[in-house]
């Protein structure tokens, strides 16, 4: 579902789609403020905002009493390891403590949040959230001593059912069950369909918190490999389907941005990869935390949508995009519901059901999508400034991931830099990065890779922190 655009960003995106087509070469003068406006029917200051706008997304260069040009720089594509599905053996398992340090780091204030998933709280509808919490207090004081069983919330139920259906989803309130954040939702989810020692296949590399889960739950891991540009692949799922000899239960997948590359699956790759599925008899746990937040303001959809048999459970949240604290996550699929709903009985007695409320009465408000066409608009020039500043800062032959939507990047160092030895030597300059060795549990593909948080504003404070970031990588050289 696409969110309107203002007019100076309707040109600039127009502007950057000429780009990419060739239509204007890089180092090559694009038209004067006059001419563009002109040819665009566009006001002056429209075109000036609109090229500034490229400007801080490196896309465009200002030069002094000459106008404005298409940057020289540019993207060198990732080179991921082209390695093939592996099973992970228990040796393997040997991350905990760089994820540790990492969660550590979170809560010291003194430590540059470059290793966090989580937006910065400017990023967040925060002022608005809290009206909707006040009012509930005001009005409704009984909600706090309320039990919310599940499946939780009817209004919020049918709120997000409504919500889906604008992206091709159909679902019922039926088909929902609430849940403490995505994390909870994938795990009551693969309660449902398997059963411990039942192979499980993720993506790599992929969020740790989905793989530590996996492996807490007692299942044996898959590990998929994704295109550095085009994520999950049918041809690859089915590379892992052959390695398993058939026995994979259920496939954990993120279509839409994943962390940590940033990649959204292609609408005809979906389409075949749950038609795969369903004929395999794999279940689809699709966790979509990142769908509302692409870089063009479309909304792509998600796997569920071309779901014909109930092979794929939704899951998901708003704790990227809301607040993390509300803790309010779901799981969809009318096959599962009621073996999901019994399995969060069973560890709890529910959502917080001033949570559920809170996060109805902001979704009602109808300021969601306002609010996410502003930091869609935000991540976008902020992937891009990192993009350029990384590019610029750090040793020759680093790369760096060309995210369609979210607020991370992917970065590949030269081959030799270990990226656990950074973490430790950033930490110790009190500035945190997550080092690619957590994103798989066969991490020694990944070990000079690292990811960083672009929701951050990119301001001295920030470039700072970047620039002895890079000091160290070169050091390390």
């Amino acid at each position: 579902m696409a969110v309107p655009m203002n007019r100076y960003e309707d040109l600039a995106a127009k502007i950057e789609e000429n780009i990419h087509k060739g239509l204007w070469s890089a180092g090559e003068r694009l038209p004067s403020v006059r001419d563009m406006g002109r040819r665009e029917n566009a006001s002056p200051a429209t075109v000036v905002e609109a090229y500034e706008l490229l400007k801080s997304r490196g896309l465009v260069e200002a030069r002094e009493r000459s106008g404005f040009y298409v940057a020289n720089k540019t993207v060198p594509l990732l080179d991921i390891p082209k390695s093939k599905p592996v099973l992970v053996q228990p040796a393997s398992l040997a991350t905990d403590d760089l994820i540790a340090a990492l969660r550590q780091a979170t809560y010291n204030p003194r430590v540059f949040p470059f290793g966090t998933a989580t937006p910065l709280p400017q990023f967040f509808p925060t002022k608005a959230v809290n009206r909707c919490v006040a009012q509930l207090l005001r009005d409704e004081p009984a909600t706090l001593s309320e039990y919310r069983f599940p499946p939780g919330s009817e209004e919020l139920r049918k709120l997000l059912a409504r919500r889906y259906s604008a992206f091709g989803v159909k679902l019922n309130a039926d088909a929902l069950v609430t849940a403490s954040g995505a994390v909870d939702a994938i795990s009551l989810a693969l309660s449902a369909v398997a059963q411990a020692g039942d192979i499980v296949a993720v993506e790599t590399p992929g969020y740790f918190g989905i793989l530590q889960l996996v492996r807490s739950l007692g299942y044996k891991i898959l590990e998929i490999p994704l295109d550095p540009e085009q994520g999950l692949t049918p041809e690859r799922f089915r590379e892992g389907w052959r390695k398993s000899g058939g026995k994979i239960k259920a496939l954990i997948t993120v279509a839409n941005f994943c962390n940590p590359l940033g990649t959204v699956t292609s609408d005809d790759n979906k389409k075949i990869l749950v038609e795969m599925a369903a004929e395999y008899g794999v279940t689809i746990i699709e966790d979509d935390i990142y769908g509302d937040l692409a870089f063009d303001g479309s909304r792509p959809k998600p796997l569920k949508a071309f779901d014909q048999n109930d092979t794929v459970i939704l899951c998901g949240s708003f704790s990227k995009t809301i607040s993390p604290a509300l803790r309010v996550g779901f799981a969809a699929s009318k096959l599962h519901a009621s073996a999901i709903t019994l399995h969060k009985a069973a560890r709890a007695s529910g959502v917080s059901a001033l949570a559920e409320d809170a996060l109805t009465l902001y979704l009602k408000s109808g300021h969601y999508d306002r609010h996410l066409r502003k930091v869609r608009r935000d991540y976008y020039t902020l992937t891009s400034q990192y993009t350029q500043a990384i590019l610029k800062l750090f040793p020759a032959g680093t790369r760096v991931s060309r995210p369609a939507g979210g607020f991370v990047l992917w970065i590949q160092l030269p081959a030799h830099i270990d990226s656990r030895v950074l973490q430790a030597k950033a930490l110790e300059k009190n500035i945190s990065v997550a080092p690619g060795a957590v994103f798989s549990l066969s991490h020694s593909d990944y070990v000079a890779y690292f990811r960083i948080n672009c929701a951050i504003p990119f301001d001295s404070q920030s470039q700072r922190a970047l620039n002895r970031l890079a000091q160290i990588v070169n050091d390390m050289m």
